[in-house]
This record gives structure tokens, sequence and C-alpha cells, in this order.
């Protein structure tokens, strides 16, 4: 691939392209000023080899280091020889190529390793007038303004090397921030991967248990309860491995992901409270009149849809003897720019064979504190209590990070697992 500078467009390689071969006849021109033939060819393949520098993909230090020496031992082939000396043309297009191709060196590759071929191309760019400053008709101006002519080389030569160090500056930060930015990529969808698929998955060892209880006691089950529990576990597997792909569509595909499947709270509850497998108490809901229809900002109906998600998954891996589960969601008294999203049981700890501890609350606070909020989580009473404190409205753009919000499938969240 031939471009001046690396990950362009189609249509920035087009423009190199086109910008290339106005070089190289420019080149050409200027080699036409060679009062002889060789020193015509010597214009023309000094030219024409910084140009090929520049077109690289990378810059190479070593091609730099090559096209510098053949344009010093032209420029010293034109001192030693007068009759090769152009009159009106030094070769203004090789240096405005190796000064491109001085900067590229400089900003991609280490200090230490771009130093020599820099420091080589800088003494060519150099030399370069001299080509036509040494000739006869040309002296008279090499000697008034000999002095003036160092200073503007001096200064360029500098310009150059200060334009490459902040150029690969930039570099480095974008470098940085892209980093960063897919840092927080993983982060997200950790989280997605937690929230869905531990979600169904605790489910399916939650109904294998009970199936493992009613037919540990003694008393066969019926072929109706039987089936309906295996249907729970197959429903929930399934739902499993579609939460799986959809994200892994998401890992493998650039395309922008879907908005949100609930527009609001209520929506959202009906949605999530119908996961909970057969032999859980039904959560009672309780939403604020004024919250209940409203459109909240994406992330927060994110973070609410994910922590009543969170605490209902909890429930199964953590509890038993579970009788009531309280979703209740208001606004703040004291805040009334702030909803306060609280789910609360009354089940005891389970001696479960489920891993305790784990990344989901720490993956919902992340999550929460993204959209604005703060979440705390703790005992409550004989029970537990998830609790997250939300923004109604849009915050300032520089309050949170973007929302991407993942949804396992295209349309709403499954009405039950069973």
């Amino acid at each position: 691939m031939l471009v001046i500078f690396p990950g362009p467009r189609r249509s920035q390689r087009v423009t190199a392209g086109l910008l290339a071969v106005v070089a190289a006849a420019l080149v050409v021109l200027e080699g036409l000023d060679g009062p002889t033939l060789p020193a015509t060819l010597g214009l023309i393949v000094s030219g024409l080899l910084a140009v090929a520098v520049v077109l690289l993909a990378e810059a190479r230090p070593i091609a730099l280091a090559v096209a510098a020496a053949v344009s010093l031992a032209v420029s010293a082939a034109f001192g030693l020889v007068p009759t090769l000396r152009p009159e009106h043309t030094f070769g203004i297009v090789e240096l405005a190529v190796l000064s491109v191709a001085v900067i590229r060196l400089v900003m991609q590759h280490p200090i230490r390793r771009a130093a020599g071929p820099a420091a080589l191309a800088i003494l060519a760019i150099a030399v370069l007038p001299t080509r036509v400053l040494l000739h006869p008709v040309n002296a008279g101006t090499m000697s008034q303004y000999g002095d003036v002519l160092v200073v503007a080389l001096t200064a360029w030569v500098l310009f150059l090397a200060l334009l490459g160090l902040y150029l690969r500056l930039l570099e480095r930060r974008r470098a940085d921030l892209d980093r960063l930015a897919r840092q927080a990529e993983r982060m997200d969808h950790a989280r997605d991967l937690h929230d869905y698929v531990a979600h169904h998955v605790t489910a399916i060892v939650a109904q294998t248990r009970a199936i493992r209880f009613v037919t540990s006691s003694g008393a066969a089950p019926s072929a109706e309860d039987l089936d309906e529990l295996l249907a729970g576990v197959e429903q929930a597997g399934g739902q499993a491995l579609t939460s799986m792909r959809k994200l892994v569509g998401i890992l493998r595909d650039e395309t922008a992901t879907p908005a949100p499947a609930h527009g609001t709270l209520d929506e959202m509850l009906t949605a999530v409270t119908g996961t909970l497998p057969p032999g859980h108490p039904t959560p009672t809901v309780s939403v604020d009149e004024a919250l209940s229809h409203r459109a909240l900002p994406d992330a927060t109906l994110d973070a609410a849809h994910h922590t009543v998600l969170e605490a209902l998954t909890n429930v199964l891996r953590h509890t038993t003897e579970t009788t009531r589960i309280d979703i209740r969601i208001r606004v703040q008294a004291d805040r009334p720019d702030l909803a306060e999203v609280s789910i609360r049981n009354d089940g005891k700890p389970a001696g479960s064979p489920l891993p305790a501890g784990g990344f989901g609350l720490t993956g919902l606070g992340e999550r929460v504190r993204a959209a604005g909020g703060e979440l705390s989580a703790g005992p409550a009473g004989s029970g537990w209590q998830v609790t997250a404190t939300l923004p109604i409205d849009d915050r300032p753009s520089g309050s949170r990070r973007r929302f991407r919000p993942f949804r396992p499938e295209a349309g709403a969240e499954p009405k039950e697992i069973a």
C-alpha cells in the first residue's frame, strides 16, 4: 500500500497516488535542467528515490538512509565536477519529500532507531542548495546571501525535528486514548456477559437443584411437573446461548449497537421480573407515578435494568427460603433529580454449590457510576438489599462515559424462563 501517513481511507490513498504522480513528474522536469545527461540522471534518480521512500506504508530507517546517501552522493558529484552543476534548480521536490520522510521517521520510530537515518537525511537536505549555488552564474548570490541561506536551512532543520517530535507525541496520545477506549469497551462487554449469561445459567442451576431435590425426596415427580422443569432448563440454556451469540456478534462486528429494548421503567420491570423460574416468589413492584411512564435517559434505564437483573440473579444464587422480593423505584425526597431503585428480599444465605463473590456487584457499580449514580448493597433485616440512585434527567456529557447498551435479543427480554 502506497501512503504518505499510515491508516488512510480509500480517498486518501487515491489522493496520495495522485500526489506521487505529480511529484514524479516534477522530479523529471527538474532533472531536465541538468546540463549533461549524467547530471539529469543524477537529479532524476535521487529525486525519485526520495519520493519512493515517502510512499512506503511505514517509514523505514534503512530506506531513508539509502535515499539520503544517494542524495549526498549526487550533491558531492555536482560539487566536485563543475560541468554537472545545474543552473536553475537543485531538486526542490527532493527537499520536500526528504523533509516529509524525516518527520514520518521521527514520528513512527524510537529516537535511538531514527536518529542516524534522520541525521543523514537532514545533512542531505542541508547540502541540496549547493548544487545550484556553486554554479558560476550563481556565485554572486552565494557570496551575498550565504549567511541568510545558512540561517534559513538551520531553522528548517530544527523545524523538521520539532515537528516530527510533536507529531510523535500526538500519535502516542492517540494510541493511549484508543487503548483506554478499548479497555472500557472490554469492561462493558464483561459486565454484559455476566449480567445476561450468568443470569440464565444461574436459572439453569437453580432448576436443576429443584429437580434433584424433588427426585431425592423419594416421591417421583409427575410427568407434567418433570417436563415443565426440564423445559425451563432447556429454555434458559437457549437464552444463554442467544445472549452469548449476540455478544460475540458485537465483538466481531463494528456496527452500531442497537438502542435499548425498553422505553420506560414499566416495560423494563415487566420483562425482567418474568425471568424468575418457578419456586420463587413473584416480585412485588412499586413505582412512583412520576416515573412509571416517563422517558428516562438511556444510561439510567439501562443501569436500572441491570440493577434489578443482578439483584434477582443473586436471589437465585445465594438465598433460600425466600418468601418476598420487593422492587421499589421512587424519586428521592431530598433530591428530586435522582431516582432510587431498591430491590430487597427476605431470603436466608444458601449453602449453594455456586461460587460466592464474583464480579456481579463490582460490574454493576461501574455501570451505575458510568450513568452518573451510586450503588450500595448489604444486609437488610433478615435478607439483602441492593439500592441504586440514578439521575432522572440527562447529565452533562462529561459526567459519564458514552452509553453503549447491549441487548441479547432483538425484542424485549424473555417473559419467563420456565
